[in-house]
């Protein structure tokens, strides 16, 4: 039932992302914010997830430079938690960027100092996927 698919059509992309980010204010609660993440996916690598043709899920994939790219922002409905969605996305963009020679994939995201249990949540995703923290930057 659950469906991945790549998307080309930036406007397929900008409304997959404002439709899934909208639903996930734990995480994405400033308007502002919001906007920039579903203007900026347009010049990513992105992949939705579906669920009888609905979208559940996307991730969204920035090149930084020829061997390093980024998670540069990634939601899943809550219902859907937990049930190997993010691990499945992971894992086709893992392939996509070693045909592509990319040798580095990094995430940023809220350090272990941040109280916000969601984000606890989120590192802890991240470090059973195979992520590792390398720096807390606390001044942003």
């Amino acid at each position: 039932m659950i469906r991945i698919s790549k998307l080309l059509n930036n406007e397929e992309k900008s409304n997959v992302a404002n439709c899934i980010l909208r639903q996930l204010p734990e995480w994405f609660g400033i308007e502002e914010s919001i906007i920039e993440y579903v203007n900026r996916v347009k010049s990513t690598d992105f992949y939705a997830v579906y669920y009888l043709d609905n979208p559940v899920g996307f991730i969204s994939i920035k090149s930084n430079n020829e061997y390093t790219s980024e998670v540069y922002v990634i939601g899943i409905l809550k219902k859907y938690h937990n049930h190997g969605i993010g691990k499945k996305l992971l894992k086709i963009v893992e392939e996509s960027l070693i045909k592509d020679n990319v040798k580095f994939l990094m995430v940023k995201t809220l350090g272990d100092s941040h109280p916000d249990i969601n984000y606890k949540y989120t590192r802890k995703f991240y470090k059973k996927t195979g992520f590792y923290p390398l720096e807390e930057i606390k001044e942003i």
